[in-house]
């Protein structure tokens, strides 16, 4: 998370280099770091939910869900962006490569803000009549689809320094 706050300070400065170098950074670490943990964490959860016998419990299937959707992202949309954005950087094309990492960052965006709904599932373990939690994570995934997904997918142009 602080490697993206680096990269939007960078992006918020226009220093599309940096912005570039940061997202090539944590393009480095999703394969070295990020995955294997997710899935680790993934696999200690399936072990907890089966000892546990929680199968049938919503905020567990809610945070599957979940896992599913930001590892999904991450894979068919987040690398293949990364992988985009590192070619243009190889051709030498930083300002080409900045408007899609400027993209990958609002794809990015929401996919925090599901992955914090996700925690927020777990915290909160919502159960199938507690309508009030299960509105506010509803609302907080509209609300993050709305201001980062649709930036995200809609054109960026670059802006004159």
């Amino acid at each position: 998370m602080t490697l993206f706050a680096m990269a939007m300070f960078a992006d918020r400065a226009r220093d599309d280099s940096e912005m570039m170098r940061i997202l090539g950074g944590i393009g480095m670490m999703a394969n070295r770091w990020f995955l294997p943990s997710s899935l680790l964490t993934l696999v200690f959860g399936f072990v907890a939910v089966l000892f546990g016998g929680l199968w049938s419990e919503l905020w567990v299937i809610l945070g599957l869900v979940g896992f599913a959707a930001t590892f999904l992202t991450g894979h068919f949309v987040l690398r293949v962006k990364a992988m985009e954005a590192g070619k243009l950087m190889g051709e030498g094309k930083i300002a080409e490569a900045a408007i899609v990492g400027r993209r990958l960052m609002q794809v990015a965006r929401f996919d925090y803000v599901v992955l914090f709904t996700v925690v927020a599932d777990m915290v909160f373990r919502p159960s199938w009549t507690d309508f009030a939690t299960l509105g506010v994570l509803a609302v907080a995934l509209g609300a993050g689809a709305y201001f980062f997904l649709g930036a995200g997918l809609r054109p960026t142009q670059v802006q004159a320094a």
